[in-house]
């Protein structure tokens, strides 16, 4: 199938007007696959991502701010809206009045009363989620339907949110094979870490993953451990010396207090035999499918939608945020001595389940459920597990 602009009858945009360094590898995605349903696509985000993404540069991209305030400059036959944001309401209604098919990912539809979030998070963030959640109220009434995640996003829609659209689906994360089945080999026997990858904080565990590897290697563990977090963690390393001590031996590897790159980012995930899921607080973890790209599985708690994805002895373990250190210790250690079970479940269900080509047929029948069902393509193109140029 071509995917020339100039092939296409049908425009759609994907919008973020609230940058996360994490949504930029799916709102590609759905870009992509969105190509591969027939349409032209741009994306409309805000600036941040252009500096942050390399290969946005490359795509039809349009600034958030301008086409807000003017979005009748550029007509769109379906436009997603990929997170939460203040001006999305209002650009929703433009558009809606316009014609135009509006979907929106909704990625933590936690009931805003939740205690959860004030107990995992603090008062802080609890504000900031109270504040998107009404945000997100306000797109979800003015979205033809709504995109959730994963089952268990599904389950807390249904609680606090279908009265406002009752037309919901479930798409899981979408990802591009970024990694690809050549550098997956290749690396298979190089996977030495355990991993914290991601934003550390307390709803991660990431006190637990620091406390755990201190335990682990004052005990005589020869596990080497990796924390690779945008977040700068320069007063953590100069209040705990015992965890400064290990990093500078190198038995912590530590990269920290800048943006990751995308390749950073993989790097991290190939290198590593196990990556920390052990979360107090979690819908779905956008930290899991990239693992199982990389064909490594995760350590995870029985929160959120992790149970839905881990399977014990195939892609991965559990173990409780408030387990005895030691027990933690026997899984991991049970874990990295059977490796080579887990590299090849991992990475199957990547591909079947989080692959932007896996899910055609489900954005096919969401696309269908609203007022932009006519020829969207069926056909899938060859070669749906090698990774694109």
């Amino acid at each position: 199938m071509s995917t020339s602009v100039m092939d296409h009858d049908r425009r759609a945009a994907i919008v973020s007007l609230h940058f996360s360094c994490s949504h930029a590898s799916h709102i590609m995605a759905y870009g992509k696959l969105l190509r591969e349903l027939g349409f032209a696509v741009s994306f409309v985000l805000e600036e941040r991502y252009l500096a942050f993404e390399d290969s946005f540069a490359i795509e039809d991209t349009i600034s958030g701010r301008g086409y807000c305030n003017n979005p009748g400059t550029q007509q769109f036959d379906l436009v997603v809206f990929y997170n939460s944001a203040v001006k999305n309401h209002s650009l929703a209604s433009a558009l809606r009045e316009r014609g135009t098919t509006v979907l929106y990912v909704f990625h933590e539809p936690e009931p805003i009363n939740s205690l959860s979030v004030l107990r995992s998070e603090g008062l802080k963030k609890t504000v900031r989620f109270v504040l998107s959640s009404l945000f997100s109220i306000r797109t979800t009434c003015t979205s033809s339907a709504v995109i959730v995640c994963s089952s268990y996003g599904r389950a807390l829609y249904d609680r606090g949110y279908q009265r406002f659209n009752s037309n919901v689906h479930v798409l899981p994360l979408l990802f591009d094979d970024e990694i690809g089945q050549e550098l997956f080999e290749q690396m298979r026997s190089h996977k030495r870490y355990l991993g914290f990858v991601g934003t550390a904080c307390k709803s991660h565990g990431f006190d637990v993953f620091v406390e755990f590897a201190k335990y682990a290697l004052r005990n005589g563990s020869d596990i080497p451990f990796v924390i690779a977090t945008w977040v700068d963690l320069s007063s953590l390393l100069q209040s705990d010396q015992e965890l400064a001590g290990f990093v500078e031996q190198g038995r912590i590897r530590m990269q920290h207090g800048r943006r990751l790159s995308n390749d950073e980012i993989n790097q991290h995930y190939m290198e590593c035999f196990c990556i920390w899921n052990v979360y107090r607080r979690s819908t779905q973890s956008g930290v899991l499918p990239r693992s199982f790209m990389a064909g490594t599985p995760v350590l995870a708690s029985r929160v959120g939608s992790f149970p839905e994805e881990v399977q014990p002895g195939f892609t991965g373990e559990f173990v409780d945020v408030n387990e005895d250190p030691a027990a933690i210790l026997a899984t991991v250690q049970n874990l990295r001595a059977h490796t080579a079970d887990y590299f090849d479940e991992c990475r199957k269900r990547f591909l079947e389940k989080f692959y932007f080509r896996a899910n055609r047929n489900q954005l096919t029948e969401i696309l269908e459920s609203t007022s932009i069902s006519k020829s969207i393509a069926k056909t899938i193109p060859t070669g749906t597990h090698q990774r694109r140029a």
